[in-house]
């Protein structure tokens, strides 16, 4: 299996460019996009005020800020205000592998990943990794904006999450799938039956995620931050999300996957 590689503190527990976050004693905020949810940040109505409340899964180590429906930039601000002092811990999308490649478009598809030689490639039409990077890291256009806003509040320090791995088992992701009115939509767009549909072959998602996951570790490497990556503990012996960790849909991760990740991770750089 080959795990994403991490920055910053959590790699270990020295940065490879001499920048370290120490998180013991510190103010913990949990924010970003929709894998947070996973990780115990709530919703709340769209009208409600913004304010910081405790993770029930994380212990009450750490804090959240509730989503209001939706991410508009006043939820961003929101983080922004909430941030002095405060080691930030961001999730930003982690979705681009499967709303960009879950369905196989046309004929199948590989590439080689460079700092991943050990990985194969199948015998299929290839694809230049820099392409593939390019369309995944379209979805990171406003990270690097983000992350400086927040490098400029006193006090602040940010560590960017891994996302969870993508789910394996296309049997039943093909059944989640059919519930979910973004892919349903997709195939018609497409021209395809949901039920036919072919995808992109599940070991090829698995390195889109890869790739994913690097994007966020050398955007956090170039602000200035960490990145945590996700544990070991949450993925199969394939390397795929394990599925009692699977929510029912196509993408996310359940409440029980934030408890594995938060003993994995939490414990290791807070737990007296």
């Amino acid at each position: 299996m080959n795990a994403p590689r991490a920055c910053g503190y959590f790699a270990s527990h020295q940065a490879s460019n001499g920048r370290g976050i120490k998180l013991t004693g510190r103010r913990l905020l949990l924010a970003g996009h929709s894998h947070s949810t996973a990780l115990g940040v709530p919703n709340t109505s769209p009208d409600a005020p913004f304010g910081a409340v405790p993770i029930d899964i994380a212990g009450g180590r750490v804090i959240a800020l509730p989503v209001p429906g939706s991410r508009t930039p006043a939820y961003w601000d929101a983080v922004v205000e909430q941030s002095v002092d405060t080691t930030v811990l961001l999730v930003w999308n982690g979705n681009q592998h499967l709303a960009k490649f879950l369905f196989e478009a046309g004929k199948p598809f590989d590439f080689y990943i460079a700092n991943r030689p050990d990985i194969a490639v199948q015998p299929v039409d290839l694809i230049p990794e820099s392409l593939i990077r390019e369309i995944l890291d379209r979805g990171n256009a406003l990270l690097q904006p983000f992350l400086k806003r927040l490098q400029g509040v006193p006090g602040c320090k940010t560590v960017l999450l891994g996302t969870p791995p993508p789910k394996g088992d296309d049997g039943v992701l093909r059944q989640l799938v059919s519930k979910e009115v973004y892919f349903v939509e997709m195939a018609e767009r497409m021209g395809f039956d949901l039920n036919t549909i072919t995808f992109t072959d599940r070991l090829v998602r698995r390195k889109l995620w890869l790739v994913v996951q690097d994007l966020l570790a050398e955007a956090a490497d170039a602000a200035g931050s960490a990145f945590m990556p996700v544990p070991e503990a949450v993925m199969d012996d394939e390397g795929f999300l394990k599925k009692e960790l699977w929510r029912e849909d196509a993408t996310h991760a359940n409440p029980e996957y934030g408890r594995v990740f938060w003993d994995s991770m939490l414990s290791k750089v807070i737990a007296a």
